[in-house]
């Protein structure tokens, strides 16, 4: 399989699968809504900071390693390489997380307390507890998975986790109801606890029962410096640690430090909302809509950029390998281009759809409005997931994770200076100048390391343009034509699908060469998937 098929089939998979978790996704924030309220769902979301601190520091950057050096050595025909790195990477993953896990579970009052300034979050501190070794598993395996271009077990894991969360969730719902026990986010942090399980116990049987690639010792593999002294096995799997943590250990600092930030910022932000004027439960529901409904449902096409990003790495990881730099160029390009043009047409299509869908979706107007205010995001947040995938492939793991810190900081300071005045807005703005900024650092540093320039008519100018004429286009359909637009979630989609056709056809004849629209038309790429 060649690259650009491997990236479009493995794209579609993974995007397939993100869209499925999404979409089941949705239908369970929903049934959440409707059944512990805005507020709880609010105090769950305060915990995955931490949670995701604990990730970062026994898994954040281990699954990228393993990801890019199986990629790497499987493109060299030495899989045992690979094996071991796969297993140095699960001894640290599960190591440190066993030690967070006791750490956490522990120490759960006093963080619920002092750092989250929320002590009813404690019960649900011990119960993210237990999910931990689980995840690290999952994501070890995956990424070695990934780096082995077998996309489809990656995809399938997600769904996995994903449906037994819920079902797990629904399944404590009716054992609570039936008990006369109050509904709380408890159920939430149940569910995670059984998704979790499920995806590791699903990589694991892969991994020791699925089919595997043929593992002999080639002539690379021979030229690993311990080989040389029979057996060395300690040297090599030292040499090997050593290989791991020289990618990881950037990335998990980088992980860690935004996991404290975003700890913080979950902290502040309802803080700060109080001292704007909002009471501790009107504050908590403000963040909870943000965060559990209205960010959820802008980041929903991330499952596509997310995907690229996903296999960007490996595929970047393989070429440098081989010195494949033209080829390099040309995957920036075409990623970036991608990214951009979904960017466009997301952004348009919140700023027309998203008061309705969060009305429909949620039954809360703070959710649309929510939505349409992070719509102007969408550029930014989805060029961001290639690049920096990219950047890690390349090896720029560290001055990506820069950006990223800086990038926190500058919507710390805003929280600080404008929420309290503002209100939600400042935090809103401080979201657009963060996310902009990283973009810009990552062009550059792109632009240094392969001489990647973006072309201001296609990258600017034309979507600009796509974007007014076919959102101007189906806003006037829904002034000309109000009672077919009523509001319903049917009049909804039939909204989305004339304006995605608008754009389609405009960006066909704008944005692609005459070859390129051919081959689109044609669909000739899927018929290889």
């Amino acid at each position: 399989m060649n690259q650009r098929h491997y990236l479009l089939k493995g794209t579609f998979l993974l995007t397939a699968a993100g869209l499925l978790t999404r979409t089941a996704g949705f239908f369970y924030k929903i049934f959440l809504s409707r059944t512990i309220g805005a507020a709880e769902i609010g105090r769950f979301q305060l915990t995955l900071p931490v949670f995701a601190f604990c990730m970062a520091l026994s898994c954040g950057g281990i699954q990228t390693a393993v990801s890019r050096f199986t990629a790497e050595y499987y493109a060299k025909k030495d899989g045992r390489s690979a094996l071991r790195i796969l297993a140095c990477a699960l001894a640290i993953s599960l190591s440190l997380s066993f030690a967070c896990s006791t750490a956490l579970f522990f120490g759960s009052s006093w963080i619920a307390s002092s750092f989250l300034l929320e002590p009813s979050c404690d019960m649900l501190l011990k119960m993210t507890a237990l999910s931990l070794p689980f995840s690290a598993v999952h994501g070890c395996v995956s990424g070695f998975f990934i780096g082995q271009k077998k996309v489809s077990v990656s995809a399938a894991s997600q769904l996995v986790e994903q449906l037994l969360r819920i079902v797990s969730v629904i399944f404590f719902y009716f054992i609570f109801q039936k008990n006369g026990r109050t509904m709380d986010a408890s159920i939430m942090a149940l569910g995670q606890i059984a998704g979790e399980l499920a995806a590791a116990l699903f990589c694991m049987y892969h991994l020791f029962f699925g089919k595997q690639p043929s593992l002999e010792l080639t002539e690379n593999a021979a030229l690993h410096p311990a080989m040389h002294i029979p057996g060395n096995l300690l040297r090599v799997v030292c040499l090997d640690m050593k290989k791991t943590l020289s990618v990881s250990m950037p990335l998990g600092i980088n992980r860690m430090l935004i996991c404290v930030l975003q700890g913080i910022e979950a902290a502040l932000l309802p803080q700060m909302l109080g001292v704007y004027g909002h009471n501790s439960s009107q504050a908590l529901a403000v963040y909870g809509t943000l965060t559990g409904m209205a960010m959820p449902l802008v980041l929903f096409p991330t499952a596509v950029t997310g995907a690229l990003g996903t296999l960007l790495l490996p595929a970047v990881s393989e070429d440098r390998a081989l010195g494949r730099e033209k080829k390099i160029a040309g995957t920036v390009s075409a990623s970036f281009r991608g990214s951009l043009l979904l960017g466009y047409f997301c952004l348009t299509a919140f700023l027309l759809f998203g008061g309705d869908a969060g009305q429909l979706l949620f039954h809360s107007s703070l959710a649309g409005t929510f939505t349409r205010k992070l719509a102007l995001l969408c550029p930014f947040l989805y060029i961001n997931t290639t690049l920096i995938s990219i950047l890690h492939g390349l090896g720029k793991t560290a001055v990506s994770s820069l950006w990223n810190v800086a990038a926190f900081i500058i919507r710390l300071c805003f929280i600080l200076t404008l929420v309290p005045d503002t209100g939600i807005d400042g935090y809103f703005i401080g979201m657009l100048l963060s996310q902009s900024f990283v973009t810009a650092c990552s062009l550059f540093t792109l632009y240094r390391q392969t001489h990647f320039c973006a072309d201001l008519s296609t990258s600017v100018i034309k979507p600009s343009f796509i974007c007014i004429v076919t959102g101007a286009g189906t806003e006037a359909l829904k002034i000309l034509l109000p009672d077919f637009f009523s509001g319903s979630l049917i009049t909804l989609l039939i909204g989305i699908v004339i304006y995605t056709t608008g754009f389609m056809i405009l960006a066909l004849m704008l944005l692609f060469k005459k070859e390129e629209r051919k081959r689109f038309l044609s669909l000739s790429v899927f018929h290889k998937l």
